[in-house]
């Protein structure tokens, strides 16, 4: 294994509605700096943008990616974890998401000397996603990334006790932000005249978005910065981002801030003290954002609007174009403690690869292992698609005396965004790793999409 793949910690994450769980691995990774070797791995086809940081890492297609029947990619997933821990040698797989796959599971029962980290933020809708709870007894541990609206909490999570919860966890701490003129400039953005982001969902003519913008730019002096393409909107003071990244870096920019209610852009928004109107999108299913937007309202650390309602959206805006309004709201939210949970986590999941030592596996677990056992996945494989191998044990990275396989998917280092859109996508290799470990995957390619 070479050198520089050593005391690696994996940091994983689901493709969510937004880059909520990207973003918080990324700080995470920022955060152990030369502590351990950080290594992404993520369904998000905005992966690329973080690479740019130089921290490395794997896309992973997820199951809507590839043609694959649901319960085969959850092997092709725990082969594809398998292989990466294998070539590392990394003591901990730290996972971001709301739902804990069957294939991460199905890992941790082949690693037992590396610890399964789930980390899960709080705030769920009330009601939604509670079978989802059930795999935390399959965790070594579960960190809770702390929310600003934690009062605000009435879904399943907020009285569980086998957690250990964190300050709120964001990149805003693990970057450095630009001075206004300087971040201005670097986004196309005039840093002399005040400048609205605007990040909601939608193109929809009389939609909030554009609801949003057309306030703004009713102020003759006012710049407007967006991050989605608004058809109806023709004004040369209105910027279009484009896979900025992280956008953290640049709130300096900004005097005001429109954007949706997620874990994410909320709390950079409010710890960057930037007067915000927070709008809860439908999107989100188990992300209770109205709960979170509305908290933020009655606490005065923001504007709350909803989704459905443009003209409140263009209320709520135009409410922040009055000075006193917004230094009303920068008061409450200088009063913020310092978001200082991506250090947190990532001092605990460096003493967990050092001290931790193994998992036992529960009987009952390995009997419901049982009942889904890869035989019947592998038959019906079979009459679907007739080219599914795959063994019990999980892939081996020794090349053997076996002939040598080509795969049928291309093996490649970098990516970008566009050919991670492509169908099907590329299979991406970490940097760097050995002969044994290409091997390995075009042996998973070969069982799995060949």
């Amino acid at each position: 294994m070479p050198e520089s793949l050593r005391h690696s910690i994996i940091l994983a994450t689901s493709n969510g509605t937004g880059m909520g769980h990207l973003a918080r691995q990324t700080s995470i990774a920022l955060a152990l700096g030369d502590r351990a070797d950080p290594i992404l791995f993520s369904m998000s086809r905005a992966v690329p943008l973080v690479f740019e940081l130089g921290i490395r890492g794997e896309y992973v297609p997820s199951s809507d990616r590839v043609t694959l029947e649901a319960s085969v990619w959850q092997h092709y997933l725990a082969d594809r974890i398998s292989a990466l821990l294998e070539e590392t040698g990394a003591r901990v797989f730290a996972f971001d998401g709301v739902w804990p796959y069957y294939g991460i599971i199905r890992a941790r029962l082949r690693h037992p000397r590396v610890a399964f980290v789930w980390m899960r933020r709080p705030l769920w809708r009330p009601g939604s996603n509670e079978r989802a709870l059930d795999a935390r007894h399959r965790f070594d541990l579960v960190l809770e990334p702390g929310d600003l609206a934690a009062t605000a909490d009435s879904g399943i999570t907020a009285d569980l006790e086998d957690v250990e919860r964190l300050p709120p966890v964001t990149l805003l701490s693990q970057v450095d932000r630009l001075p206004r003129a300087e971040a201005a400039e670097q986004l196309g953005l005039d840093p002399g005249r005040p400048a609205a982001l605007v990040t909601l969902r939608g193109d929809e003519p009389d939609g909030g978005a554009t609801r949003a913008v057309q306030t703004v730019l009713g102020q003759a002096d006012w710049q407007v910065a967006v991050t989605r393409k608004l058809p109806d909107i023709d004004d040369d003071r209105v910027v279009r981002l484009h896979y900025v990244f992280p956008l953290a870096r640049y709130l300096e920019a900004f005097d005001i801030g429109v954007v949706e209610a997620g874990y994410n852009s909320f709390h950079e928004m409010l710890h960057a003290g930037i007067p915000t109107v927070t709008v809860a999108t439908a999107a989100a299913i188990t992300d209770d954002q109205v709960a979170r937007s509305h908290w933020a309202a009655e606490q005065g650390f923001a504007l709350s609007a909803e989704e459905g309602d443009p003209s409140g959206i263009s209320e709520a805006v135009g409410r922040l174009l009055d000075p006193v309004a917004r230094d009303a709201i920068r008061e409450r939210c200088a009063a913020l403690a310092p978001p200082e949970g991506a250090r947190v986590a990532a001092d605990r999941l460096v003493q967990l690869s050092g001290n931790f030592t193994r998992h036992r596996i529960p009987k009952e677990e390995r009997t419901e292992m049982r009942r889904r056992d890869w035989r019947n996945v592998r038959q019906r494989a079979r009459r679907l698609a007739g080219r599914v191998r795959h063994s019990q044990s999980g892939p081996s990275t020794d090349a053997g005396d076996e002939p040598e396989l080509v795969s049928p998917v291309p093996l490649v280092e970098t990516v970008t965004m566009d050919e991670l859109g492509a169908t099907p996508p590329p299979e991406h290799v970490l940097s760097g790793t050995s002969d044994n470990y290409r091997r390995a995957r075009t042996r998973i390619v070969t069982n799995y999409l060949g």
